[in-house]
């Protein structure tokens, strides 16, 4: 679905809401509240626990969305500029990229893109004199 389908389905679903209200808002005791990064988590768990799924902690998200970029090709200096990460904290994630690929890997991805992200992997703790735990 595209982004704006699912926008424009979102706007016919909730037609009742008001037009100040923002967007994605929910509906508290003292009005309309826009989601918060750690209501937005619990309500995910709330929903995965449900159905016999596990509690995530919201790094999950961006473990998940480090591994859709480097599946896309992205360079790993680009991702972790763009992840304003000032440790090399995301390498040990990569390192266990093995167990982590296949809970993200689908039959859209481009095999030759696996081929190069492993060497990726491999030469970047080298390029940037990063200790390997």
């Amino acid at each position: 679905m595209s982004p704006f389908e699912a926008l424009s389905l979102h706007k016919c679903i909730n037609i009742d809401i008001p037009h100040s209200a923002p967007l994605f808002s929910y509906k508290t005791s003292t009005g309309w509240q826009p989601p918060v990064r750690a209501d937005f988590i619990n309500h995910c768990n709330d929903i995965w626990v449900q159905n016999g799924f596990p509690n995530m902690p919201g790094h999950t998200f961006y473990i998940g969305s480090t591994t859709e970029l480097l599946l896309q090709g992205i360079n790993p200096d680009i991702i972790s500029v763009q992840g304003r990460w000032t440790s090399q904290a995301f390498l040990n994630y990569w390192c266990c990229i093995e167990s982590i690929l296949p809970l993200f890997i689908s039959s859209s991805v481009n095999p030759n893109h696996l081929q190069d992200m492993d060497a990726i992997i491999r030469d970047f703790p080298k390029c940037h004199n990063v200790l390997q735990v």
